[in-house]
């Protein structure tokens, strides 16, 4: 006779306690316990479906893009555009979010607008609580508004808390998101007399900037790139 037994065994399967298939056709476990965890599950951290209190104003497992500030304002110097990325992963990840978040910034080897894929240019943007900030990745590119708080990695209101008392963000980019050449602290590594573009937060047009002198510290954004759930196999 046979004996049904569940995906990757009693013992979890080869994948051990990962939550994420390592590569192969495995695909997640739709709602098994102490398996891989279903997109429901995840759900880019929002509240599931069901649960009275859910901030966000879009279904909560649609897919989406969130965007967060860095916990502390920083100069134009941030060892590089790497240096910048390496903070927002670093942080996504002390935050225990699953996705994988760069900085929300042009420079010499990128424009803004390129480092999110073509694919999921049309998702919405929320912040860390699930509201939406903007209706697409390329509607930010022509001319929309960010609406609604923008949250630190540490769930900082950034246009409220006094840690960001000027309420602008550093993004070295034109308005349709390419490098602003010369305007983006010599690469973000200079704190000094350099300039690089940047914007009021919560003020319009998030990439509708001025110059601002490399020496004062302001918010740097981070955008997520990549899920947890999506493109797994």
């Amino acid at each position: 006779f046979l004996t049904r037994v569940a995906p990757g065994g009693e013992s979890g399967g080869a994948h051990g306690g990962n939550a994420w298939p390592q590569g192969g056709d495995e695909q997640p476990v739709m709602g098994a316990q102490g398996t891989h965890p279903s997109p429901a599950q995840h759900c880019q951290g929002l509240t599931p479906p069901g649960k009275r209190g859910a901030e966000t104003s879009i279904p909560p497992c649609h897919p989406q893009l969130r965007l967060a500030a860095l916990n502390v304002p920083l100069w134009g110097d941030m060892s590089g555009i790497r240096g910048a990325d390496l903070q927002c992963y670093r942080q996504s990840q002390e935050a225990g979010l699953y996705g994988t978040f760069r900085a929300f910034l042009s420079a010499p080897s990128q424009q803004l607008v390129s480092i999110v894929k073509r694919t999921d240019r049309t998702l919405p943007i929320v912040n860390l609580k699930g509201q939406l900030l903007a209706k697409s990745w390329s509607s930010l590119f022509g001319g929309a508004a960010l609406r609604g708080p923008i949250y630190s990695f540490n769930g900082r209101n950034v246009l409220a808390d006094p840690l960001w008392p000027r309420r602008l963000a550093w993004h070295g980019s034109t308005p349709r998101g390419g490098h602003a050449s010369r305007w983006d602290c010599q690469g973000w590594r200079n704190s000094g007399t350099a300039q690089g573009m940047a914007s009021a937060l919560g003020e319009g047009r998030l990439l509708a900037g001025q110059r601002h002198n490399c020496s004062a510290p302001l918010a740097v954004l981070c955008i997520e790139v990549a899920f947890p759930y999506r493109h797994m196999w």
